[in-house]
């Protein structure tokens, strides 16, 4: 049977050069971003951009969600993937980066596919369902120790069918190991088996960078 092998460092540069088809914008961004320094490290990676898109496509979603924006990568890919007319509203609780993302998008041509609301994510997200708003598919990557109700309230954002990706579910390797306790942790861990065993999902836990969880609403 076949398992899950051992990601070295070898292997994660293979990865990087070979698992992503380059694009000048987006290595622009991710530049862009590497140059703001620790705080970089809050950015999707490139390759797991192209994943969304992906999806996106696949999937023909036209309403998108995204809780977390930073400097817009991931809300970059996910309008790439929209078609002519669809729609990604994006949610941050900042718009100290909207300037670099909005830079982007524009330069990407997709900004027109975006819409930027500067607010609490769990509070917009409760407006959005008390409105009966819908989303075909919802990304989330913002506070950690919020993902438990970020999902809760998207699942009701969601039709059946609907699909939410949910990153860093694997946090750097830390929800495998049994000594760390701390919160952030715990919360991921714990959604981790949440997910598991929640029957009104599909579900799979993918490797892809920090760990994406790909979740599909019955």
């Amino acid at each position: 049977m076949s398992r899950q092998i051992s990601i070295d460092e070898k292997l994660i540069k293979y990865l990087e050069k070979t698992g992503y088809r380059s694009e000048d914008t987006i290595d622009k961004l991710v530049a862009e971003t590497v140059a703001l320094g620790n705080v970089s490290r809050m950015q999707i990676a490139p390759e797991q951009g192209q994943f969304l898109e992906i999806i996106v496509r696949i999937a023909r979603a036209n309403n998108c969600l995204e809780i977390g924006r930073f400097t817009g990568l991931s809300s970059l890919c996910i309008a790439k993937g929209l078609p002519e007319k669809g729609k990604l509203v994006t949610i941050d609780n900042s718009d100290e980066f909207l300037s670099i993302a909005e830079k982007y998008w524009q330069m990407a041509g997709v900004n027109s596919k975006i819409e930027s609301i500067i607010a609490d994510g769990m509070e917009a997200m409760q407006s959005m369902i008390d409105r009966k708003y819908h989303f075909d598919f919802i990304f989330i990557d913002a506070d950690k120790n919020n993902y438990p109700h970020y999902y809760e309230l998207s699942l009701q954002l969601l039709p059946p069918n609907g699909i939410i990706i949910i990153d860093n579910m694997l946090w750097g390797g830390d929800v495998a190991d049994e000594k760390n306790f701390d919160a952030q942790t715990n919360t991921i861990r714990e959604l981790n088996i949440k997910i598991q065993k929640d029957d009104r999902v599909n579900y799979s836990l993918l490797p892809l960078s920090d760990g994406l969880s790909f979740i599909q609403k019955k």
